[in-house]
């Protein structure tokens, strides 16, 4: 059975579509049951979309400067190959996949995905740029590869803001039992729906999600026609250091992100972060009236 270990060094090439249909079928049953390889999984994927955003205005490449890469970096998991003739980097293209920890055939770790962190580094910074020179996406990166803590807040918000604006699909459907029954022994943490008072406040699904490296349910409403998602996750710090107070009712935090601003109910331990296509006094109300049954 594949281990964690084994799904976190080939997520690159899982996200690339570079693994053989066999080793695919084995990665998605460990994703079933794994909730932190899923939220791994969800950060790789975010992180290689957001480096195309921010690459798209960049003038274009030569044609054949994709290949020439891949060539180069072939060739040096030949030069790895012929000098250390048993490692499982740099396999001739004709032999066979190595053998994974748990004995089933795994895509060599290549040299494309050795790439130095600096790489990556000038990738968040162009995004960074690009998003208005707001640095906190970039410096969250370049902190997780240099193993340095970083502070609670930064990147939060950004998270939730990329949740409701990449518009995924619900995984459940129906009422609000059901949708929190579904999540049972999905998250470590039991989680319930909010509910907004109004009858133009509809339920239309939910999803497992994340926030940052943590486990998430992502609830998707519609208010008044607009769209509405709610991010439920443990906080990786009090809510009043991760967000400031506004004088509505006592009880709702606002953080902000790429021009959204983002509401905050705390709820048992659990935040619920509130990101919608409403003007700010809208979303600050719709807070404010949030509910969530104890069941």
């Amino acid at each position: 059975m594949i281990t964690c270990e084994i799904f976190r060094r080939h997520v690159d090439a899982v996200v690339d579509g570079e693994v053989d249909p066999d080793t695919q079928i084995e990665f998605e049953q460990h994703l079933a049951s794994c909730g932190p390889c899923r939220v791994h999984l969800s950060f790789v994927q975010g992180f290689k979309g957001r480096v195309k955003e921010a690459c798209a205005d960049a003038p274009a490449a030569p044609p054949d400067l994709a290949a020439r890469l891949r060539k180069a970096l072939d060739a040096e998991d030949a030069r790895k190959a012929a000098a250390l003739p048993d490692a499982p980097v740099g396999a001739r293209a004709d032999a066979p996949a190595p053998l994974g920890l748990q004995g089933f055939r795994v895509m060599p770790i290549k040299a494309r995905y050795a790439v130095p962190a600096a790489a990556a580094a000038v990738a968040l910074a162009v995004f960074a740029a690009r998003e208005g020179g707001n640095p906190d996406a970039a410096l969250e990166g370049l902190h997780a590869e240099a193993g340095v803590a970083t502070p609670p807040s930064m990147g939060i918000f950004e998270d939730v803001v990329q949740r409701h604006s990449s518009e995924h699909p619900a995984e459940v459907s129906g009422p609000p039992t059901q949708v929190a029954g579904w999540f049972r022994d999905k998250l470590h943490f039991q989680v319930q729906p909010m509910e907004f008072t109004g009858p133009d406040v509809r339920l239309v699904g939910a999803r497992i999600s994340n926030v940052r490296d943590r486990e998430a349910a992502a609830f998707y409403y519609t208010v008044r026609g607009r769209r509405v998602t709610v991010m439920v996750f443990e906080p990786p710090a009090p809510v009043d250091r991760i967000a400031r107070p506004v004088d509505v009712s006592g009880r709702v935090y606002v953080g902000r992100a790429r021009g959204y601003t983002v509401p905050v109910v705390q709820h048992r331990g659990l935040t619920y972060a509130i990101a919608g296509d409403l003007d700010e006094r809208s979303l600050l109300q719709l807070a404010a009236s949030a509910r969530v049954r104890d069941r």
